[in-house]
């Protein structure tokens, strides 16, 4: 196993990635895909409104690479895009946590499997304690804030109703038993601007029936408001 010293500074890069470990943070999947050629950096200037979804729909068409847009219209941050085009780009993402995955679809299937092969499965104390939750309470996420408006306005097609995010992760606890044991964490279509929206407003689509509609259903009993993160 070797590893690369980083350093995020501007002369270099600072910190350890670990080859072959699971990815930390978006930045390590990235730049794990740029060093294996599986991705494109963009650094002509790019439209969120229409111009970077086109881009993406006729890569991912060509079976493409993930893309990387640097300088992104209105928007400080850079967009990355058709990370999970292709099968074989997914698989390569979770090349080292698949199989630990499989693992657990099967003893969820049937759990008597651990007595019958126990050999099979002994790394899976080791593997439940990796996935305990974990709560971050300090760092660079936590250290500054940023406007709904100065994120990525990215809008699809020309009747979208303003600018979404397609694959988010959305995390909500149910108001009748706080933390992580009953939370719920799923991708909801937000909608960031459009229509009537203040620039401080999100909109969020999803089915009552679903984990965060159940939430959302036990704050509004309560007469509380639903906090989503």
């Amino acid at each position: 196993m070797g590893c690369d010293s980083r350093d995020d500074s501007p002369g270099g890069r600072r910190g350890t990635y670990h080859r072959g470990m699971p990815h930390r943070t978006l930045r390590d999947a990235i730049d794990d895909l740029e060093r294996h050629g599986q991705l494109r950096r963009i650094d002509a200037l790019v439209d969120p409104h229409l111009e970077a979804a086109e881009i993406q729909r006729r890569v991912y068409a060509e079976h493409g690479p993930a893309l990387l847009f640097t300088n992104v219209k209105g928007c400080p941050f850079p967009l990355a895009s058709n990370l999970f085009g292709t099968l074989e780009r997914t698989r390569f993402f979770f090349r080292q946590t698949l199989p630990a995955v499989k693992m657990l679809v099967e003893l969820k299937a049937d759990p008597d499997k651990v007595r019958k092969a126990p050999w099979k499965y002994w790394t899976l104390p080791w593997l439940l304690w990796r996935m305990r939750p974990r709560m971050a309470r300090h760092g660079a996420i936590l250290a500054h804030s940023i406007p709904v408006a100065g994120l990525p306005q990215v809008v699809h097609w020309p009747e979208d109703g303003g600018a979404f995010v397609t694959l988010p992760a959305v995390y909500t606890e149910d108001p009748n038993h706080p933390g992580w044991s009953r939370s719920n964490l799923g991708m909801y279509r937000v909608q960031l601007s459009g229509n009537e929206y203040t620039p401080a407003e999100v909109g969020l689509h999803y089915q009552i029936h679903r984990g965060i509609g159940v939430h959302h259903a036990a704050a509004v009993a309560k007469g509380e408001r639903l906090r989503v993160n």
